[in-house]
């Protein structure tokens, strides 16, 4: 099943990637800031570049377009180490989230 996982590296390449089990193909999600428009690295690169993201230096503003768009891919998990910290009452021991309940941390964030 294809999950997103975030990406905590320093620097990171970007937001995270979208990860197929079954492939080597992997799908970076970046936004101003935080990646590169198109990082060689991944077969596909999504520079998600909104005015609001730009200034504010943060997904935040476009937390509902992310949403839409990891659901277009199908993902319904998101796997986030740091978060799964931070609420682990809402991810199961491997910290993984379910979308919706991920997407709702990032808005509680402002």
């Amino acid at each position: 099943m294809k999950y997103f996982s975030v990406d905590y590296r320093s620097p990171p390449s970007g937001l995270g990637q979208i990860v197929t089990p079954e492939s080597d193909d992997m799908i970076l999600i970046s936004y101003p800031g935080c990646g590169i428009p198109d990082d060689p690295n991944y077969s596909h690169t999504i520079h998600i570049d909104h005015p609001e993201v730009r200034e504010s230096e943060w997904i935040g503003p476009a937390v509902p377009f992310l949403h839409q768009l990891l659901k277009s891919f199908g993902i319904e998990e998101v796997y986030d180490s740091e978060e799964g910290f931070n609420h682990p009452d809402k991810c199961d021991d491997r910290h993984h989230f379910k979308l919706d309940d991920w997407i709702n941390i990032l808005k509680s964030y402002g």
